[in-house]
C-alpha cells in the first residue's frame, strides 16, 4: 500500500488535469453551439428566429445549463458550510446569482403574478392583494439586499475566494462566463438590431454559450470538502 505521501502529488496532477480539461471543453462546447446556430441562421432563418425567440427552444436549454450549474455550486455551498462550519461569500453569491438568472429567464414574476414585479406599477397599483405585494417585495429587495450585506460584510473572504478560483482553470471558465452574460445583458437593445440574424438570435446565442460556460464550471470544479478554505496554492 503507498504511503499517504506518495499518493498525493498524483491525486493533485489528476485533479489539475481535470481542471484543465475544462477550458478545452468549455471552448469545443460554445464552439459547436455557435456553429451549430449559426448554420442553421444562414440555411433557415424562420427556424433560427423559432428557435431563439423568448421562451424558445433554446432560452430553455440555457435554463436547464444554468439549473445543473446552480445545483452543482449549491450542493458545494451546503457540503462546504457544514464541514467548515462558515458560508462561503463567493458560493452565496454564485448561487444566488444563478438563481435570479434563472427566475429573470423564465420570467416567474409573470407566471406567478401576470407582471414584473420587480417595478413600481406593480407595488404601488398592481391588482395582487397587499400582502402578496409585500412577501413579493421582501423576496425581490429583502433577499439580495440580504445576500449583498453579508458579502460586503466578508469581502475580504470573497475577494480571496474569487482571485483563488481565478487562479484556477474552472474559475478563469466561470468569470469569462459571468462576463459574457453581463455584457449580453448590458447591451441587450443593441444586439437585437444586428442585421441579417433574427432579432434575438445573438442574445440567446451568447447567453447560451455563457450558460455552457457557468454547468462545465460547475461541474469542472474539485470538491474537496475539508475544514480548510481552498487556497490558490491548494
Amino acid at each position: 500500500m503507498r504511503p499517504e505521501s506518495d499518493r498525493r502529488p498524483f491525486d493533485e496532477v489528476f485533479v489539475a488535469a481535470r481542471s484543465i480539461r475544462c477550458e478545452t471543453v468549455f471552448a469545443t462546447l460554445a464552439l459547436i453551439a455557435v456553429a451549430v446556430l449559426s448554420v442553421v441562421a444562414l440555411v433557415d432563418p424562420p427556424l433560427a428566429a423559432r428557435l431563439t425567440v423568448e421562451n424558445g427552444a433554446v432560452e430553455w436549454l440555457q435554463v436547464l445549463l444554468d439549473t445543473g450549474a446552480a445545483l452543482l455550486f449549491g450542493r458545494d455551498l451546503v457540503r462546504n458550510a457544514r464541514a467548515t462550519g462558515r458560508v462561503s461569500p463567493l458560493e452565496l453569491a454564485i448561487v444566488a446569482c444563478l438563481i435570479g438568472l434563472i427566475m429573470g429567464e423564465i420570467d416567474l414574476d409573470r407566471m406567478l403574478f401576470g407582471t414584473k414585479i420587480a417595478s413600481t406599477r406593480f407595488f404601488l397599483h398592481g391588482k395582487a392583494a397587499i400582502h402578496w405585494r409585500l412577501l413579493a417585495f421582501s423576496f425581490v429587495w429583502g433577499v439580495p439586499l440580504a445576500i449583498g450585506v453579508f458579502v460586503l460584510v466578508r469581502f475580504r473572504a470573497f475577494w480571496r475566494e474569487g482571485w483563488a478560483a481565478v487562479a484556477r482553470p474552472w474559475g478563469r471558465v466561470l468569470a469569462v462566463s459571468v462576463a459574457l452574460a453581463v455584457a449580453t445583458e448590458l447591451f441587450e437593445k443593441q444586439l437585437g438590431h444586428v442585421p441579417g440574424v433574427p432579432k434575438f438570435f445573438p442574445e440567446e446565442l451568447f447567453e447560451l454559450v455563457a450558460a455552457i460556460g457557468f454547468v462545465v464550471a460547475a461541474a469542472a470544479r474539485p470538491r474537496v470538502y475539508s475544514r480548510h478554505p481552498v487556497s490558490a496554492s491548494d
